[in-house]
């Protein structure tokens, strides 16, 4: 009775998302578009794994079950309601729990989506939560000159339980990737749609778990469906484009006081073969200007050709080694400003730069805005927007 209950309200809620507010230079949908019979988008849904497609076996700990989101779409009427688009799903196997991807999964959904990217009007990548902002963020730098709709998504809570997320993220995603040609990879969760290579996750336990501290959703769905066109990048005119390759050659570090040279050297010495780093900083980029053994080390790694890239510690803020004399330390042993970057996007942004470039072409691309990562020339005091 309980689950019935549910069920009816969430039908009740389902027809306001068809309620649309048209925004300029959008190709968004009118009520006429599905009421007159016109054909339904078509979606490709990519399912590479995560929590939303989770039972508990025997020792009551969750795992990927194959076959049961599938299973769950046919049977839920939610996924068949007039206006839905029609969607296909494409299940991995083995199905991933995100903690297992790999920068080549990242490579490989990429590469799945631009071989059938003449064949839909938009993509779902259905993905666990743990990782879901590197994978948002990877795709949107692989994915060169997207003209269409990508939406990454999951859940915190499995459709086999009966309170779950995992309905109206997999609802939203689909909805908002057949009917809104917005040429991004967006990262959809309770009911908004962040850019991909901003979002972070903020919280293991809450069901708005994702958010981004540099910029407004690009999609919101309360009663209506809103798009904030203002957000949302340029269309190109260009082939979609997916590199052949990508580097494993990116890692973090992260400064905390009392940090040694020592520890440098064992995360990107000599023979670690690492081509880049993020580094983790204080505030606006800021670290020991007094610790001379840190600072030979990283030092030491520019000369070779490895490249620093100072990100902040802190959600909101930006990266400026020009506002104190510990940031600046850091530049002149070779640092790069990482601006308002999220840590995922920093790493993920490098892996794709660093598979085909050189490492000074890849600083002056690491600071150059791509994919919306961040927007230039903003006053420092406002970065917490930028």
């Amino acid at each position: 009775m309980r689950a019935a209950t549910v069920l009816c309200v969430a039908l009740a809620v389902l027809p306001l998302a068809f309620c649309f507010r048209p925004y300029p230079n959008l190709p968004v949908p009118t009520p006429s578009a599905y009421l007159n019979d016109a054909p339904a988008p078509h979606v490709h849904v990519i399912y590479t794994g995560g929590t939303i497609g989770m039972k508990k076996d025997e020792n009551g700990e969750y795992v990927p079950c194959p076959g049961y989101l599938e299973e769950m779409t046919e049977e839920l009427m939610f996924f068949h309601e007039p206006g839905m688009p029609t969607f296909d799903i494409t299940e991995y196997d083995p199905l991933l729990d995100s903690s297992n991807m790999t920068p080549d999964n990242w490579l490989m959904i990429a590469q799945d989506i631009e071989s059938n990217y003449d064949d839909y009007d938009g993509f779902v990548v259905v993905h666990g939560t743990d990782t879901m902002a590197y994978t948002a963020s990877a795709l949107s730098f692989l994915l060169e000159n997207l003209n269409k709709t990508v939406v990454v998504t999951g859940s915190q809570i499995p459709l086999s339980e009966m309170y779950n997320d995992g309905v109206f993220n997999l609802v939203g995603s689909i909805y908002v990737a057949g009917w809104y040609q917005i040429p991004e990879v967006g990262l959809w969760f309770n009911s908004k749609m962040y850019r991909g290579n901003r979002a972070q996750k903020y919280s293991a336990w809450s069901l708005e778990a994702f958010d981004t501290a540099t910029i407004d959703p690009l999609v919101s769905w309360g009663e209506t469906v809103m798009v904030w066109d203002h957000n949302i990048l340029p269309y190109t005119n260009n082939a979609l484009t997916v590199p052949t390759s990508i580097s494993h050659d990116v890692t973090f570090m992260h400064m905390y006081p009392g940090i040694t040279g020592a520890h440098v050297e064992a995360i990107i010495g000599e023979g670690t073969g690492i081509k880049a780093v993020v580094v983790l900083a204080y505030g606006t980029g800021n670290g020991p200007s007094d610790n001379t053994s840190f600072l030979n080390a990283l030092s030491s790694a520019n000369d070779r050709g490895v490249v620093i890239a100072i990100a902040t510690q802190t959600h909101q803020g930006n990266v400026d080694l020009g506002t104190y004399e510990t940031g600046g330390a850091m530049a002149r042993v070779g640092g790069v400003g990482a601006f308002s970057m999220t840590p995922e996007c920093c790493l993920t942004k490098l892996a794709y730069l660093m598979a085909n470039h050189t490492s000074e072409e890849a600083k002056t691309l690491f600071q150059t805005v791509l994919r919306g990562e961040y927007y230039a020339n903003i006053d420092s005091t406002h970065a917490w927007r930028a």
